[in-house]
């Protein structure tokens, strides 16, 4: 993070002149300066590997943002039980399966690709930390379950969901008064459904982790009281057994004779 900050310091000024035609040029172009002038072999080389690096960056998440939908959109229609969609019946049978899914996150990517950066990193972050935001959640209701200490999860996880929450909320007012005034685009369209739908899916997540926490905060409670309970019953059974091998004891000491011996022997003295 403070690498990049510095390099886009470097060539800051030529940013803002429209120089770079992107963000990441930008970035290459700053850290290259720190070995050379731009008319050096160092400064080229670095340029052109750090472009590429971007370049890969984005074919890599794109692969893998792809398979993982797919995977995701096929078990949307698989019931429990269901392995494959060979398993699933009618229509589910089609929806489920991996050519399908594969085609249809496809097709999202590529309306994807005919937005523009602006339009799509504003959707692309708030979902990446609303992902941060459920992982923490996930976390927290595990430790939870097992019975361990995830009060640790608790403040960055709400800082996470609010703040993915307020930008999509922020995101759906905005483009809905684009929508009212008239001046929406397609992409504007685009935008306003998925933020809606991260929305509402986060929200139900939320809602549903929320009465995890509260199930197993009850539970942690009744399992207090219980023990507590136990323990006060153990502690009348403790004196009763204590007061019994006392009598016991004395007993034993009166009829072994050792008692009027020992006050015989008091009495001489």
């Amino acid at each position: 993070g403070i690498i990049a900050l510095v390099a886009v310091g470097a060539v800051y000024q030529k940013y803002l002149n429209g120089e770079f035609g992107s963000p990441a040029a930008a970035f290459a172009a700053g850290i290259a300066s720190m070995f050379g002038t731009e008319t050096s072999k160092a400064y080229g080389t670095i340029y052109a590997l750090l472009t590429l690096s971007v370049s890969v960056f984005a074919l890599t998440s794109l692969d893998t943002g792809t398979r993982l939908s797919r995977f995701m959109f096929s078990e949307l229609f698989l019931k429990e039980g269901e392995a494959t969609y060979k398993d699933a019946r009618g229509a589910r049978k089609v929806l489920a399966h991996p050519l399908f899914g594969t085609v249809s996150m496809v097709l999202i990517g590529c309306i994807l690709g005919g937005l523009s950066l602006s339009q799509i990193w504003g959707l692309f972050g708030a979902a990446n930390q609303l992902l941060a935001g459920i992982a923490l959640m996930a976390v927290a209701a595990w430790l939870g379950e097992v019975g361990k200490n995830n009060k640790m999860f608790f403040i960055p996880m709400v800082f996470m969901l609010a703040a993915t929450l307020t930008s999509l909320v922020i995101t759906v007012i905005n483009k809905c008064k684009a929508i009212g005034a008239g001046t929406a685009a397609w992409g504007d369209w685009f935008q306003l459904f998925f933020a809606a739908a991260m929305a509402v899916l986060a929200i139900v997540l939320v809602v549903e982790g929320a009465q995890t926490f509260v199930r197993q905060i009850r539970k942690r409670k009744r399992l207090l009281n219980q023990r507590n309970k136990r323990k006060i019953k153990e502690i009348p059974e403790t004196v009763k057994a204590f007061g019994i091998f006392l009598i016991r004891v004395t007993a034993r000491i009166v009829t072994s004779g050792r008692l009027r011996l020992f006050l015989s022997k008091w009495k001489e003295l």
